[in-house]
């Protein structure tokens, strides 16, 4: 009994002696687990998932830098094959003694001359001219166009797109308004034709007329007024009439009677065009 008892106090002893050495070790050794591990692990954590977001991002950015990429190049080469295309038709039915295209050459434009500006044309617009704006390119090849459109706009908010955009190097002016305007309140877009005048002084203007919804049993007749009497105070205002265009062609117009289809878009877009040309060919704007 005196022998086991000593052996258990001997294995006691023994496993006192291994905790204590093994708690020695682990303290002189630094390997336990403290405040600074666990801010390094912490760290450690936090910047592989920024190593991952910082790549995940990159990718992402590089895909969608591919396709605006793609899009801008894309836009470019038709900006360009179009240019190209109107000079070898022109050439062509040149010397075959054919009829010619409608051009800045055959209208006599050469870049300047007495009108205000260098040629640019500043167009700014609601959604109809978001639509249209496109064939407008086509249809001026050789025009600069600085264009400034945003849909469901005001006449008073593409006014602010006006004062965006307008340089004096624009020698024509597209204030393509009204058609989200309020009809009862007329003069809201009455004083924002003048204002735009103000600014642009002699440089030409293009005022299309408006087909827009009717409200409360109110249509656009007093806004076609309003444009109407604009241009008769400001003679050399060309005013592409698009209310004619609606109602003797309702078919290029969409179901909601407010938007074209992309034949009328690019109809709108010829008659603003031959309004541009109109201008440039003036040799003034007054």
């Amino acid at each position: 009994m005196s022998a086991r008892r000593n052996g258990l106090v001997v294995s006691a002893a023994s496993l006192i002696g291994a905790a204590a050495f093994a708690a020695a070790f682990l303290l002189g050794s630094g390997t336990a687990p403290d405040e600074q591990d666990a801010s390094s692990a912490r760290q450690e954590s936090s910047s592989a998932a920024f190593v991952a977001a910082r790549a995940s991002a990159w990718s992402t950015g590089l895909a969608r830098g591919l396709v605006a990429g793609t899009a801008a190049g894309e836009r470019q080469g038709l900006r360009k094959g179009g240019r190209l295309g109107e000079t070898a038709a022109l050439a062509a039915t040149t010397k075959s003694g054919g009829p010619r295209s409608e051009s800045e050459r055959e209208i006599g434009y050469e870049g300047g001359g007495d009108i205000p500006g260098s040629g640019g044309t500043l167009v700014v617009g609601d959604s109809l001219e978001v639509l249209s704006s496109p064939y407008l390119e086509r249809y001026l090849p050789s025009v600069p166009l600085t264009i400034n459109v945003e849909g469901g706009y005001s006449s008073l908010q593409i006014f602010k797109l006006f004062e965006q955009s307008y340089d004096p190097s624009h020698s024509v002016i597209v204030f393509d308004a009204g058609t989200n305007d309020n009809p009862a309140y007329p003069e809201i877009l009455a004083a924002r034709l003048r204002a735009v005048a103000r600014i642009a002084g002699d440089r030409c203007m293009v005022v299309p007329t408006i087909h827009g919804l009717t409200v409360d049993g109110i249509d656009s007749t007093d806004k076609n007024r309003v444009v109407e009497s604009f241009a008769a105070s400001r003679p050399g205002t060309q005013v592409p009439d698009w209310a004619r265009a609606v109602a003797k062609h309702p078919e290029l117009m969409q179901s909601d009677d407010l938007h074209p289809i992309p034949e009328g878009a690019a109809f709108r877009a010829r008659l603003i065009a031959r309004g541009v040309e109109a201008c440039l060919a003036s040799g003034s704007s007054g």
